[in-house]
């Protein structure tokens, strides 16, 4: 459909404490904390399936951040004087609950586009936006196309979500490492159980180590 382009920046480490006396717990990075730039859509092709399945807890949020940064604020300098760069877990939560809502509807206007329309024929789901659109050709052999470059972690996320799904794939965790994959059209068959080889081998042989010690 079209390539998504993000580069974000990603702090050393992230805490979380309240933004004043008796106010919601923030994500921030911590002090003197270095940045690195990081493209997280090439480093997690499932990123969206990741993370749509946190369960909102300080934990969670903490730990995905840490991975893949902050979901809007990428000018750390004033992220504490400026309230709109505050990412509060109240607004990560709201965030985990839309990126649900994109994925239940592109999996269903999928699967059943005459009840997605039923349900949602009427409706819009506006995205966070940040978005900037740029037409390049890349090989002398391919028509010129549309890259799509956003500006915020959360707009990729979504648009992630929706290329991958009305593409026909499938993210799921593999059984050995918990590392989230795409299945179907264009990526790793959809009967595929493990994210690569080496997880395949791995599992396989503990199965057969456990059932040799079993023998004994």
């Amino acid at each position: 459909m079209f390539e998504i382009d993000l580069e974000w920046p990603v702090a050393s480490q992230y805490v979380l404490r309240r933004r004043s006396p008796k106010r919601e717990f923030a994500l921030y990075p911590e002090k003197d904390a270095t940045i690195t730039w990081r493209r997280p859509l090439e480093l997690n092709p499932s990123l969206y399936a990741q993370f749509a399945s946190l369960d909102g807890s300080e934990q969670s949020c903490l730990q995905f951040a840490q991975r893949y940064g902050l979901l809007s604020v990428s000018n750390y300098a004033d992220h504490e004087r400026d309230p709109c760069q505050i990412e509060t877990l109240t607004f990560w939560r709201g965030q985990i609950e839309c990126i649900r809502r994109i994925v239940a509807l592109c999996e269903l206007g999928r699967a059943n586009p005459a009840e997605a329309f039923r349900q949602f024929g009427k409706r819009e789901f506006l995205l966070y936006g940040g978005l900037e659109l740029s037409l390049s050709i890349k090989s002398p052999r391919a028509p010129p196309s549309i890259d799509v470059h956003c500006t915020f972690l959360l707009a990729a996320i979504e648009l992630q979500a929706i290329q991958s799904i009305i593409a026909g794939r499938k993210s799921i965790q593999c059984i050995e490492c918990s590392s989230w994959f795409e299945i179907g059209s264009g990526a790793r068959r959809s009967l595929s159980k493990f994210c690569s080889m080496r997880c395949k081998d791995s599992y396989h042989n503990r199965l057969k180590a456990s059932k040799r010690t079993k023998e004994k």
